[in-house]
């Protein structure tokens, strides 16, 4: 695929990124590039994607790196990564309707529009979801989300939470 490295920045498998979707992979590709040398070896390929949502098996990881770690050098470019990582970015149009309709759940929980839902309502809304979640859990989730101990989640918080 010689197509895969001519546009730094885009994808050339066909998914244009926005700006926000290449800033989550440069921050993710430089995560992973402690040396600063401007690539990653394939072995964490694998993790990212997995950060990004996406469990592939051995095999399948395999089959995507051979087909972008053309040299087979063992390590990918940015460029590279990118190319690659585009097939598993979700479209950012899918992104805002869900943004959108999370903000509109939100809203509905919200019925006095302070811009925040109390921890125990959040919860409500987290057992109405999955009855089966334990209380442990729900706590868990409330004290990840609630860093800041305010006894309340905005929206931002929110969305974290339910988009995973």
């Amino acid at each position: 695929m010689s197509d895969t490295m001519s546009d730094a920045g885009e994808s050339t498998q066909g998914k244009e990124l926005s700006k926000d979707q290449l800033k989550v992979l440069r921050d993710a590709f430089n995560a992973f590039d402690k040396e600063k040398t401007g690539s990653i070896s394939t072995d964490v390929v694998g993790t990212i994607l997995e950060l990004l949502g996406h469990k592939l098996t051995e095999e399948e990881l395999d089959e995507v790196i051979e087909e972008y770690d053309e040299d087979e050098s063992g390590v990918l470019e940015f460029d590279e990564f990118v190319a690659l990582a585009s097939n598993y970015v979700e479209p950012e149009e899918d992104y805002d309707a869900l943004r959108k309709e999370l903000r509109e759940v939100f809203m509905m929980y919200d019925k006095d529009a302070k811009g925040y839902l109390p921890v125990e309502e959040f919860k409500a809304i987290l057992r109405e979801l999955d009855g089966a979640v334990p209380e442990e859990e729900l706590d868990d989730i409330v004290d990840e989300i609630d860093a800041d101990g305010s006894g309340t989640v905005d929206f931002e918080e929110f969305m974290e939470v339910m988009t995973g």
